[in-house]
């Protein structure tokens, strides 16, 4: 058998001689395969008359072969019936679904999860529910509208922001003409903006300009956790996302924000967990598949950039990046202003010697300033905050930066 054009779901790769993948479907001569790490691709040009789900194929010699179904090293195939009959069962596995005829003893039930042969036909009852597809397993506790941060609550502001204007007029640049109602990009014909990426230590600001650009563009704002989304069924987060990305998708202008990405989407490879390797499949497919122009713009966070998939970071996808760094001496200057905007003073701080007091600190630590020298005022009774508030606060919250640093 020749080898066909392999164009893959979740990235680029190349044939390589000793490369063994399954077929999942075969249709008019396009033949969708898994890899053995989890990806998901088409190959085109393959004689696929022959060609059945399950036959294991491999690349050696320039040729692709096939080899017996147990020279896949995987568990058995699972699939769960969606529908039965007296006579006829419908069984849906992989993405691809397949009639056989209902045996007559014990015969299979609508919802069972069953163990099949390579061939795809059912042989065993494996559990009495849907364990692994998706379109039956009911997740009522699920509802993507518990994502959104209500307009309302959103309270937010880039004038509250402080610091590195550049980076926040380019953030906001690049926000308005995605969630543009016009799109002033497809007139142009020029490639679309679908996602950004916030990038560096941890309370330096990138959560909160992803809300602020929310706010100030009168966005929904999605806050996706892993918690939020991630399902101990085979499958149910990959569900989760998609719905995720329908539901933004109806309530435009949207942002859909994933925080810590890099604990859901690392670099696939053979050392991963299966899941792991589709879930990123499945991420991208949905930027891939998305259409730009709906008003959905996504934005995500890492503390660890060169974790996560390289696939993920190409123009189209999370192709915009921009790197939140420690605040200079002007930017804490503005921070601590901005920040206790609403603060009643006795009298005005002294915000260049502040600065000085709290070199290399993020924007998180000098906001957390004003909570403990409000604490001191509060204990001492008083109704403003005076410096000696102020510098009970920094000491405090240096002492706090200080056990976190030993304790790393």
């Amino acid at each position: 058998m020749t080898a066909g054009v392999f164009d893959e779901f979740d990235g680029e790769v190349e044939f390589t001689e000793g490369q063994l993948f399954r077929v999942l479907s075969s249709v008019d001569g396009t033949v969708l395969v898994e890899l053995r790490d989890g990806r998901t691709g088409i190959v085109n040009g393959l004689s696929s008359s022959d060609l059945v789900p399950g036959d294991v194929l491999l690349f050696a010699n320039g040729q692709i072969e096939n080899l017996p179904y147990d020279s896949w090293p995987a568990g058995d195939r699972t699939g769960t019936v969606v529908w039965a009959g007296d006579n006829d069962i419908v069984v849906k596995s992989a993405g691809s679904t397949h009639a056989f005829r209902q045996r007559a003893a014990n015969p299979f039930l609508r919802g069972q999860t069953v163990r099949l042969l390579p061939d795809g036909q059912p042989v065993e009852v494996i559990a009495d529910e849907p364990i692994d597809d998706l379109s039956m397993l009911s997740d009522d506790k699920f509802d993507p509208r518990s994502l959104i941060v209500r307009k309302e609550d959103n309270d937010t502001s880039l004038d509250d922001f402080g610091g590195n204007a550049p980076l926040v007029k380019r953030a906001l640049d690049l926000a308005t003409v995605a969630l543009s109602v016009d799109n002033p990009l497809r007139s142009l014909g020029v490639n679309p903006i679908k996602g950004m990426l916030f990038s560096g230590p941890s309370g330096t600001g990138k959560t909160f300009l992803a809300r602020a650009l929310a706010a100030q563009l009168d966005a929904s704002f999605y806050n996706v956790g892993g918690p939020a989304i991630v399902d101990k069924f085979v499958g149910q987060t990959e569900r989760r996302l998609r719905e995720i990305f329908e539901h933004a998708r109806s309530n435009s202008p949207a942002i859909l924000f994933f925080d810590e990405i890099d604990s859901l989407y690392t670099q696939r490879g053979d050392n991963n967990h299966e899941s792991t390797n589709r879930l990123v499949g499945q991420f991208l497919s949905l930027l891939d598949g998305f259409v730009a122009y709906d008003q959905v713009l996504i934005i995500a966070t890492t503390n660890l950039p060169g974790a996560l998939d390289d696939a993920l970071l190409r123009p189209g996808r999370l192709g915009h990046k921009l790197v939140f760094s420690l605040p200079s001496g002007q930017d804490r200057m503005r921070i601590l202003q901005s920040s206790s905007r609403n603060i009643k003073f006795e009298d005005q701080p002294d915000w260049s010697m502040l600065a000085q007091f709290t070199d290399g600190w993020t924007a998180a630590d000098l906001a957390a300033v004003w909570t403990e020298a409000g604490l001191a005022a509060t204990l001492d009774r008083r109704k403003s905050i005076v410096w000696e508030d102020i510098l009970i606060g920094i000491e405090a919250v240096g002492r706090d930066r200080n056990s976190y640093v030993k304790e790393k």
